[in-house]
């Protein structure tokens, strides 16, 4: 059997950050239209899906991972036991772009993402910007997201 393409965008968040995916899902959704990116997140999921076995899929297309990563994203056992092992085992392999973005201050060293360049600077994570500059952190993001997702 043969592994799936990698040709989409997985991104891992907690739930308890939603309103950062969704504020990343809007300034993205340009590109999504356009063809430029292809983003899977689990907001996907739909009622009687094996939800597992759906992700698991997900995460061997992953061809970029997204982190968004603040102190609850660390402290989802479901993430750190089941999302980041295998997007960090592909990423080593070269099969897998991690970029991972600074939501709000976390330690993230413990998970072993900082051997990673951080799309934002982690001193000054998306909840430490001022709402006006917002926006320009997002597009920074989706303009790192965008150039991962096209690069062979």
């Amino acid at each position: 059997m043969t592994a799936p393409a990698r040709d989409q965008v997985f991104i891992s968040y907690s739930h308890k950050d939603k309103k950062w995916l969704d504020r990343l899902e809007t300034h993205l959704k340009p590109r999504i239209r356009n063809g430029k990116v292809n983003v899977w997140n689990d907001q996907r999921l739909k009622a009687g899906e094996e939800w597992r076995k759906e992700i698991d899929e997900a995460l061997a297309r992953a061809k970029v991972a997204v982190l968004l990563v603040s102190p609850h994203f660390l402290a989802s056992d479901f993430i750190a036991n089941d999302e980041l092992p295998p997007l960090l085992e592909a990423a080593k392999q070269g099969g897998v772009k991690i970029l991972w973005v600074p939501v709000s201050t976390a330690a993230f060293k413990e998970a072993k993402i900082d051997i990673y360049q951080a799309v934002l600077d982690p001193i000054k994570p998306l909840d430490k910007h001022h709402h006006a500059h917002v926006s320009d952190a997002m597009e920074k993001i989706c303009n790192a997201i965008s150039q991962a997702f096209s690069a062979t």
